[in-house]
């Protein structure tokens, strides 16, 4: 596909063909910098391989992974995360009505296991107060926003020194 073969293993016609359709369909032109189809061709093993990492689970059992285990979880995630950083009220019922595609049940479910593992935490929100005192407001746990936000960094950093590269 993409990757660079050995000049010993030619492509068949049929996967030709198929890496011509795909390099067609590539947005290269949202890359910061510039760069040709055939460059990026021989150049994206090496971001694939410098990225990887990022994107391993590490042994045994942390918040990110449970987060991104599933795509509801990470859904779920996303908002009380976002919610966290603006300084705004979430709980079960507004993330429920946010995600309609999922039932109010599977939801709460995804909240409360999440706050027993200590991962999600019930805490009124950062910037405001809650108008209402039945309303448990849910934000990420302390080691979550750490971990999820050194996890951007790497992301960040591996894509900027990438870009330094072939800039």
């Amino acid at each position: 596909m993409v990757f660079e073969l050995d000049k010993s293993s030619a492509l068949s016609d049929q996967d030709t063909k198929r890496e011509k359709r795909i390099i067609q369909r590539l947005n290269l032109k949202e890359l910061p910098f510039s760069i040709t189809a055939d460059n990026f061709c021989a150049r994206y093993l090496e971001m694939f391989k410098d990225l990887k990492p990022l994107f391993r689970y590490q042994e045994g059992e942390y918040a990110m992974k449970w987060c991104l285990s599933t795509e509801k979880k990470m859904r779920v995630f996303l908002l009380i995360f976002e919610a966290n950083e603006l300084g705004e009220e979430i709980y079960k019922e507004n993330i429920s009505s946010q995600l309609p595609e999922y039932s109010y049940k599977t939801v709460a479910q995804i909240i409360d296991e999440g706050v027993a593992k200590g991962y999600f935490i019930k805490l009124e929100p950062r910037a405001s107060k809650s108008k209402d005192s039945k309303i448990r407001n849910i934000r990420p746990s302390e080691n979550l926003v750490i971990e999820f936000i050194n996890w951007n960094i790497a992301i960040i950093s591996t894509t900027a020194s990438f870009q330094k590269k072939y800039k």
